[in-house]
């Protein structure tokens, strides 16, 4: 069972920030600017470090104010060759709320810019990873709310420096733990230093344990002394240097891996048999955003809460596009019966997540919220909304630009390995497009070739049904439960879906399941539903693709050097496409995961092979 996020609450003592819980300032005395400098910079040797590095990784025991990455960051805008990128991973069990750390921010005009950006992007307390991208893309910061040892079992990265910046070891002994010790000593890359104001023999006796050689130096201010040390040899790996890939599948899926590779300098043949992208499922008219929170925050629960929040800093992102389409109107997911309301408020109060991510409304309310009468209550999201996927695609793909070569009308018969590379060619022998590294994102048309037909995937069958907007009839937010419908969209028609049919690929509308979703509408709005003319509504279908539990398949497909899979995204592709792009990428290029590695591992085709469709 997960706990909810107790925030920190500031207070001042001296001049500096204070915690009442542990009885401890968050900088010192004598300048926090000045003492993250000598410490945590100068102590990891930093900026000098970064130089003559294409990717720098840092991690940190207690983000607090976030002084420590804000300095991190500026030093590293100011100094770090171009091209660069910084990851920097922060964890903390009592962050500060968004407004908290905006007020304390005020303390350091100088990094004013760097801050609001930050509180910008600023995810919500919820247990677990939150991927920030910042500085246009070129910083990547992950927040860990939680337990610090708990948090850093989770992480995978290889990390080039750690900042050792937990309140006193006599104030806050967990986050000075073996435990912990040992998961510094897992992550650290060859060649990592750390750096702490710490001089605590128990720090010191720790981190030798752990593999580093420590050493003394002098202190900031009134401390004499602190810690530094570095681990093992200084040989680091080879970085990818022939940065080519080739994706299969021109839907959400395979736009967002391309862009997110092309963020990191891959140049991508991106192959779509149809004459354009995203024109098959990824066509929808809308599509919703919504997660799926649960009490024991199971991989489901946990996935889509971190898409959820992980898509909508994304889609802010992108929001400069004045032709992408998305409305964050909010989404109603009414109760099914009694047991679920019980559950649906259950989970709403337990104060997991707060209130600004979900509440519990009645039937009044929710009904309010939609415009229209509503037969039950339910939960309320009110960042969630609908977005048009086809203008997701055209969008990110705007993004990546040049790098991104698209093949469209070019259907991939087979891939093969030819020597060091993967080679899509068509049906007459032609190739199609060469790369060291191929990405499926078709979808369970990826079963088409021998080297993933072993993957278990199913297509399913969705009709969606489009009904006319009118004057007078608006409907203000997504409204959900067995389907959904959604308020207008920019192409005059409100949008409801969907039809489930497993194991079809028949992409034809049919008049049945307009019938259906009728039916769907009716149970969601009845009031509404009494006024559509059913002869006037339109509709599309498409075949979405599932794995054996309802959550996609991404990474490496075994026995296949260089084939990576990004599929099986189900009715859920808005929310676990974005996240999953960036983790498939993160993956390829051995950069620290965005999300936990006991949930990456589970979404590894690897671990999928053996359970049954």
């Amino acid at each position: 069972m997960q706990r909810p996020i107790e925030p920190a609450a500031p207070s001042f003592r001296d001049g500096a920030v204070f915690s009442e819980s542990y009885g401890d300032t968050y900088w010192s005395l004598d300048g926090g600017l000045d003492e993250t400098r000598h410490v945590f910079l100068s102590g990891n040797d930093l900026p000098a470090r970064w130089q003559a590095r294409n990717r720098f990784t840092i991690l940190e025991t207690g983000f607090g104010t976030g002084l420590n990455f804000l300095c991190a960051w500026r030093s590293f805008r100011e100094t770090a060759p171009a091209g660069t990128r910084l990851h920097y991973l922060s964890v903390d069990k009592h962050p500060f709320r968004r407004e908290d750390l905006q007020r304390l921010h005020g303390q350091w005009p100088e990094l004013a810019p760097l801050g609001a950006e930050l509180i910008e992007r600023y995810p919500p307390l919820i247990p677990g990873f939150h991927r920030l991208h910042l500085d246009g893309g070129r910083v990547a910061l992950t927040l860990l709310w939680g337990e610090a040892a708990d948090m850093l079992a989770q992480v995978e990265a290889r990390v080039d420096a750690f900042f050792l910046d937990g309140f006193a070891p006599s104030r806050n002994p967990d986050m000075w733990s073996a435990a912990l010790f040992a998961q510094l000593g897992r992550l650290a890359a060859p060649g990592a230093t750390f750096a702490t104001y710490s001089a605590a023999g128990k720090v010191s006796r720790g981190m030798t344990a752990a593999g580093f050689a420590v050493e003394k130096q002098a202190g900031f201010g009134r401390k004499r002394e602190m810690l530094r040390g570095r681990f093992g040899d200084t040989t680091l790996s080879e970085p990818v240097t022939d940065r080519r890939a080739m994706v299969i599948g021109g839907g959400i899926a395979g736009c967002l891996v391309a862009e997110r590779l092309a963020a990191r300098g891959w140049r991508i043949d991106l192959i779509e048999r149809r004459d354009g992208l995203a024109r098959e499922t990824s066509g929808n008219p809308a599509g919703v955003l919504q997660p799926v929170p649960s009490a024991d925050g199971n991989r489901l629960s946990r996935l889509t809460l971190a898409g959820f929040h992980y898509a909508l800093r994304r889609l802010q992102e992108f929001s400069s596009d004045p032709k992408l389409i998305w409305q964050q109107c909010g989404v109603l997911r009414l109760a099914r019966d009694d047991k679920q309301i019980e559950r649906q408020r259950r989970i709403a109060e337990s104060g997991l997540l707060p209130p600004e991510v979900l509440r519990w409304v009645d039937v009044e309310e929710a009904s309010q919220l939609a415009g229209w009468r509503v037969p039950a209550p339910g939960w309320w999201f009110p960042q969630g909304g609908w977005v048009h996927p086809p203008a997701l695609c055209d969008a990110v793909l705007r993004v990546a630009g040049n790098a991104v070569r698209l093949h469209t009308q070019r259907e991939a018969a087979d891939l093969v390995r030819v020597g060091n590379a993967w080679r899509a060619v068509d049906a007459s022998g032609n190739v199609i497009a060469e790369a060291p590294v191929a990405i499926l994102a078709n979808g369970h048309l990826a079963r088409r070739f021998a080297v993933a037909a072993a993957l278990p995937l199913r297509p399913v069958r969705g009709q969606i049904t489009c009904i006319p907007a009118e004057p007078g009839r608006a409907i203000k937010a997504v409204v959900s439960r067995e389907g959904y419908v959604t308020p207008a969209t920019s192409f005059g028609v409100h949008v409801v879906g969907a039809t489930y049919e497993e194991g079809s690929t028949d992409d034809l509308a049919r008049e049945e399941d307009h019938r259906a979703n009728l039916e769907r509408l009716k149970n969601l709005l009845p009031d509404f539903a009494a006024t559509v003319d059913a002869a006037r509504v339109g509709g599309r279908a498409g075949i979405r693709t599932v794995g054996p539990d309802r959550l996609p398949l991404v990474g490496a497909i075994p026995g296949n050097e260089g084939l990576f899979g990004l599929l099986g995204l189900g009715s859920r592709g808005l929310v676990y496409a974005p996240l999953c792009a960036e983790l498939l990428a993160c993956g390829i290029e051995g950069e620290p995961l965005p999300i936990e590695r006991d949930l990456a591992a589970g979404l590894a085709p690897a671990a999928r092979l053996d359970v049954a469709p």
